[in-house]
């Protein structure tokens, strides 16, 4: 991560010094110098706040918060001026000038619209299924699914989760199913009016909910004094006690009349701490989630990350596989069916409905943020799966 941003940091500089050198002149005067510092400044913000970071023992959640905060400065004023300086670089034309004037103002518009409006512009989408499998006392089915709170960066956390439950509890569903990343750093997170709104997710078959790699302390320095494997233990111990029903690996049941379907939850593993962006992840032994389901039941798998379903299906296990993690970036421009999306270079699948085989991926786009405080072309996303009985 550290190359990425020396790499970007270095091309910044350079274009604000030769942008600065063609539009003001070889022959800096004062002013120009102090212009060119203060792009400079600018240029070298998260490069220079990632080496102090390295001087903090841990990550605690108000320096993570900074660092999005320091990013998104970074994108509103380094990245969104480049147009300016491009058009400045390539041509002496008033027009040619003006015109990236324009697109870096509107560049930072759009920054400032998706961290202000965009991020918690919550939406509920709609997705109709119909299976052969599903039992017929499951027809017209409904989930909520919800994923990446990442509540330790929600900027009024009290506020946003409740608009949050209060959206997904006025859909009425028989279930409401968490894919993962409900913190950010680490369990205390989770304060009592925190935990006092997560217990307020109310669905007739109750919330089930897997681990995330936020949720495993990931991103936990200090693992002397805050151990990774307690404040994952912690987490679930808060989880269960607001009444969310963690799936670890298992499989459990849900009934109707004489009829039943499987719901399975496959936990992030800290082996794939390393890999959890690539798109295809190091053998893992995910099957064991399975080793209680009956194959004949219909089967809703929650796992975390999407690169799990590529083994899923090669066994023939989960009729619906539903994820999150990806986010899609917090960045889709509308183009085509899906959008254009950065996250289209690391994943394979990155958000919305997938099929293969008659089995279904659905990625979530989550919730909350990282890296960045806002969302552009992606808002917050709680969808409603309705399942149907062919």
């Amino acid at each position: 991560m550290i190359w990425v941003i020396i790499f970007c940091s270095a091309v910044m500089v350079g274009l604000d010094y030769k942008a600065t050198q063609i539009f003001f002149g070889r022959e800096f005067k004062r002013w120009a110098k102090w212009y060119l510092g203060t792009m400079w400044a600018t240029d070298l913000l998260p490069l220079i706040f990632s080496l102090v970071g390295l001087c903090f023992k841990d990550n605690s959640t108000s320096l993570i918060m900074t660092s999005m905060w320091i990013h998104f400065t970074y994108m509103v004023t380094a990245i969104a001026r480049q147009p300016f300086n491009i058009a400045v670089i390539l041509s002496t034309k008033g027009w040619m000038r003006f015109t990236g004037a324009m697109v870096s103002l509107l560049a930072a518009g759009i920054f400032f619209y998706g961290m202000a409006v965009t991020r918690t512009g919550y939406i509920v989408e709609h997705i109709e299924l119909t299976s052969e499998r599903l039992p017929k006392e499951f027809d017209d089915y409904k989930i909520t699914h919800i994923t990446d709170l990442h509540i330790g960066s929600m900027v009024n956390p009290k506020k946003e989760l409740s608009q949050v439950a209060e959206l997904c509890n006025s859909l009425q569903s028989d279930a409401v199913m968490f894919t993962g990343d409900l913190i950010n750093v680490r369990q205390e997170e989770i304060t009592p009016p925190i935990a006092d709104i997560l217990s307020n997710f109310k669905a007739k078959d109750g919330v089930f909910s897997v681990m995330g790699n936020h949720d495993i302390g990931i991103c936990i320095k200090d693992t002397i004094t805050h151990r990774p494997e307690i404040n994952a233990q912690q987490l679930i111990d808060k989880e269960q006690h607001c009444g969310w029903k963690v799936l670890e690996d298992k499989t459990v049941y849900i009934k109707r009349g004489a009829d039943s379907i499987a719901i399975t939850g496959i936990s992030f593993r800290k082996e794939l701490h390393e890999d959890r962006h690539s798109a295809k992840l190091p053998d893992t032994d995910i099957m064991k989630a399975y080793n209680d389901a009956t194959a004949e039941l219909f089967n809703i798998t929650l796992a975390h990350i999407p690169q799990h379903w590529d083994e899923i299906v090669a066994a023939h296990k989960a009729d619906l596989t539903l994820s999150g993690h990806v986010h899609a970036m917090q960045m889709r421009f509308p183009l085509g069916k899906r959008g254009i999306s950065p996250s289209q270079i690391i994943y394979k699948r990155w958000s919305g409905l997938y099929e293969e085989q008659g089995r279904w991926l659905y990625i979530n786009d989550g919730i909350g943020c990282i890296m960045y405080p806002m969302r552009i072309g992606t808002p917050p996303t709680i969808t409603q799966i309705t399942l149907k009985c062919k």
